[in-house]
């Protein structure tokens, strides 16, 4: 298992000018924007349509205090940005973790934070997002729209991503620890190890009573994440669904980001 720390790097923002007011409307402070998800439907590179690694999409988040967060199917990255004009400009330090990922994944994690940098142009119809500079076109729906939230029960949810405070650490090659929960119990595995027992879901919560778990023994990497899997299940932890994403936030800020995955 990987673990980086969170790494803080500086995007420069494009010194492009806001859009005049003409055929496209007027400028927009991006208030229409505040608080969606939305995630990519096509894109298109130097006037060609682009195909985007296997099962991943570009997954932009902005909040109602300026933030925008993105994601391209490996690290996260996020920062503050100004959204006048019907222009994106982030416009200081961009926070990006720094994740172990196949080297096309990298590759797309350049080309979407360059593509952030370059200042595009953005456009909002109903549910449609189309952000675009000279080179580049990306078009997005709502997540609302394009992808509901999951239930959290009778999902299996795969753990992609362990959490410990600020650092990240993706999940050992080879390695598939999952969970799922029915009817006031979890069972899933640990990577290494089966695990089950009592898990009683709140609105925000999920209270874990004692876990059993088999006793195999596993790699030093493995064991790793077992530790990081049992240490999340713990007592009352937070959880949070967006789309087909769940957060689990136990106690001691350990954390575990698990992804729907088919059975």
């Amino acid at each position: 298992m990987r673990v980086v720390p969170l790494l803080t790097v500086l995007l420069l923002a494009a010194c492009a000018q806001p859009l005049d007011a003409g055929a496209d409307g007027p400028p927009d402070d991006g208030a229409v924007l505040a608080g969606r998800t939305f995630l990519s439907t096509a894109v298109v590179k130097d006037g060609k349509p682009y195909e985007l690694f296997k099962g991943t999409r570009i997954r932009l988040t902005l909040d109602g205090k300026g933030h925008v967060g993105a994601t391209a199917g490996c690290n996260s990255m996020g920062g503050d940005a100004d959204l006048s004009g019907g222009r994106l400009r982030m416009t200081g330090d961009v926070s990006m973790t720094d994740m172990g990922c196949d080297p096309k994944l990298h590759e797309q994690d350049e080309l979407v934070s360059g593509f952030l940098q370059a200042g595009p142009r953005w456009e909002l119809s109903g549910d449609k997002l189309t952000l675009r500079t000279d080179t580049m076109e990306v078009a997005m729906l709502d997540q609302e729209s394009a992808e509901p939230d999951r239930p959290l029960s009778g999902v299996r949810w795969q753990v992609d991503t362990v959490l410990d405070g600020q650092s990240a650490s993706s999940v050992p090659n080879g390695a598939t620890a999952w969970l799922e929960f029915a009817d006031g119990k979890v069972q899933g595995n640990t990577g290494c190890n089966t695990l089950g027992g009592p898990a009683v879901l709140a609105e925000k919560t999920i209270a874990f009573g004692d876990l059993f778990t088999t006793r195999m023994a596993c790699a030093d990497e493995v064991n790793r994440l077992e530790r990081a899997v049992l240490e999340t299940l713990k007592g009352d932890v937070a959880w949070e669904v967006t789309a087909d994403r769940l957060t689990l936030t136990g106690p001691g800020g350990h954390g575990l980001q698990l992804r729907a995955a088919q059975k």
